[in-house]
Formats: structure tokens, C-alpha cells, sequence
């Protein structure tokens, strides 16, 4: 059975990942010592991780592991990537590339989930862990351990954006793969639907990022302007 959209059990996972996305801040910021906020990270960050090895052992042993589908190439990944190592060295950068790439793109995978199974199939928590776990654990590394973006990072968060569209570009076209969705559409239905043919909805997506960062950036805008770095 596939997952449906806005199915009672999919209003529960956007309230799971609402309620948990800005509780655990909001602990982390009243409550929580330095020792206790940085093992919260540290927690999030080896879920995600551990998550993506689960995956993968899951595809090997399912006998459905192939190249074309299961490299870490998804946008989801490479987001995953740079909020783990966010989490795990609060290095700035990596912890603005997390907040816009996630919130701008991997959350529409809580929102309009590509998803054949549903609960409690083992891919249903995968897939939610990954991608609700994403949203939460990015939100963590914002508000939680206050690493806002800086002056500039829209612009960082767009170039370093570029890296990942190439390197998709070229892997999907030597591969006949469809990571990022950069040959093809996702086929449960997304945004992308009302962006127009290939490629201009790659390039409509590119604008609708620019817009979506800038909007994201908005919370943070007067105090960067009120700052001298």
C-alpha cells in the first residue's frame, strides 16, 4: 500500500515533526547545559547517520541495491551530510547550508512524501527518520545550538547549491539515474508539477530556492544588519 498525502498518519508525522522540531530548542535553549545540548546534537547527528546505514543495509539484504537508485546522491543526503557535520563541529557554514537546503528542499519530503509503502514497513521509518529527522535535527542546530546564518549566506547557500546540481547533472546522465530529480519528475506528485517541461523546471527550481533562502533569511536580517561581522 502506498503512503498517502494528508492521511490522518501523515497529519500525525507533520505534528511529530512540528512538535519535536521546535521543542527540543526550546529545551535546549531554557533548560539544557552546554554538556546536555552538545550530546542532543551529537545524538541527532549519529541518528542521521545511522539512518543512511540502515538504508543501505536494508536495500543489500532486499536484493534491491543498485547503483542508479542508492548512491548518497539524493539532495536529502547531501543535506544530511552537511547537518551531521553541523551538529558534530558547529562549523558555521555548514550549519547555514543545512538550515536553507532543508528547509527550503528536503522538508517537501514531509510534505508531499515520494512513498510506496506505509507503517509499519521498515522503508516508512526510514524514510520519515531521514527526512522528518532532517527538519528537526537542522532546527537543533539553528535555534538549539543558535548557529544562525550570517551576512552573506544566501549567496553561500546558492553557490554551494550549484555543486550539488552539477555533480547530479552529470551522474544522472552517466548513469540513467534520476537523483535530485534532474531528468525527471517525482512521480507522486510535487511542486515540480506546475514548474513546466525539462529542464526548465530545474530552472524554476533554482529561482524558487533563491526566493525560498532569502524568505528564510528574513528572521535573522536585522540583527546580522545591526552587526558589525
Amino acid at each position: 500500500m502506498r503512503f498517502e498525502h494528508w492521511s490522518p498518519l501523515h497529519f500525525i508525522i507533520l505534528f511529530l515533526t512540528a512538535f519535536l522540531g521546535f521543542g527540543l530548542p526550546y529545551f535546549s535553549k531554557k533548560f539544557a547545559s552546554p554538556k546536555v545540548k552538545n550530546t542532543i546534537g551529537y545524538v541527532l547527528g549519529i541518528i542521521l547517520l545511522l539512518n543512511y546505514l540502515v538504508y543501505v543495509i536494508y536495500r543489500i539484504d532486499s536484493g534491491y541495491w543498485q547503483i542508479r537508485y542508492d548512491l548518497p546522491m539524493e539532495f536529502c543526503n547531501w543535506s544530511a551530510i552537511v547537518t551531521s557535520l553541523a551538529l558534530f563541529t558547529r562549523n558555521r557554514t555548514l550549519a547555514e547550508l543545512s538550515y536553507f537546503w532543508v528547509i527550503a528542499g528536503s522538508m517537501q519530503g514531509v510534505i508531499t512524501p515520494d512513498l510506496s509503502v506505509t507503517f509499519p514497513h521498515i522503508y516508512f521509518f526510514i524514510f520519515f527518520i531521514a527526512h522528518s529527522g532532517l527538519v528537526i535535527a537542522t532546527l537543533y542546530v539553528v535555534f538549539g545550538l543558535e548557529l544562525i546564518p550570517r551576512k552573506g549566506s544566501v549567496l553561500r547557500a546558492v553557490l554551494y547549491a550549484q555543486i550539488y546540481v552539477i555533480v547530479a547533472l552529470i551522474i544522472d546522465f552517466a548513469l540513467d539515474a534520476n537523483y535530485g530529480y534532474m531528468r525527471e519528475k517525482s512521480a507522486a506528485g510535487s511542486l515540480m508539477d506546475y514548474l513546466g517541461p525539462w529542464p526548465i523546471y530545474i530552472l524554476w527550481m533554482q529561482a524558487l530556492g533563491v526566493i525560498l533562502f532569502t524568505i528564510l533569511y528574513l528572521p535573522f536580517w536585522k540583527k546580522n544588519a545591526e552587526s558589525k561581522y
